[in-house]
This record gives structure tokens, sequence and C-alpha cells, in this order.
């Protein structure tokens, strides 16, 4: 339980860190991100928070901070929409 805890916060810090990084833009720049989730969840048939888990796992998203905060604020959205 522990563990879950502590993911749910680390996605709240970056979805708050990227509205307050991005302010008015933050929608058009989650876009992308949230399309990503989406169809990586559908090409596997998994659940937003194992899509983000596993995309943020990728070399090349795991190397970019900026994107990494990206992927875990649109996984906010997403499971909030």
């Amino acid at each position: 339980m522990e563990k879950q805890i502590k993911m749910a916060a680390k996605l709240y810090e970056c979805r708050d860190t990227a509205k307050r990084f991005f302010r008015d833009d933050y929608d058009l720049k989650l876009k992308p991100y949230k399309n990503a989730i989406q169809t990586h969840q559908k090409r596997f048939n998994i659940e937003v928070l194992q899509s983000v888990t596993e995309i943020c796992s990728f070399e090349s998203v795991r190397d970019n901070g900026m994107a990494v905060m990206l992927f875990m604020a649109a996984a906010v959205e997403l499971i909030e929409a």
C-alpha cells in the first residue's frame, strides 16, 4: 500500500509542477503525451498506470526528466477524466 501512495504522490507532484511550468499551454503540451499513453494502453490492453510506468521505463524517456514529468502529468489527467 505504501508503494501505491508514494506513486500517487509522485504523479500529482509531476502534474502540479507541469501546470505551474506551462500555465496556459498545459493542456496543449499534454496532448501528445496523453495520446501516447492511450495508444500504448490500447496496443497492450493495459491500464493507465501500467502504461505510464512502462513508457517511463524506456531509455529514451527515462533519461529525459521533462518527458517523465509530462507523461506522469498526462496519466493523472487521463485517470481523472
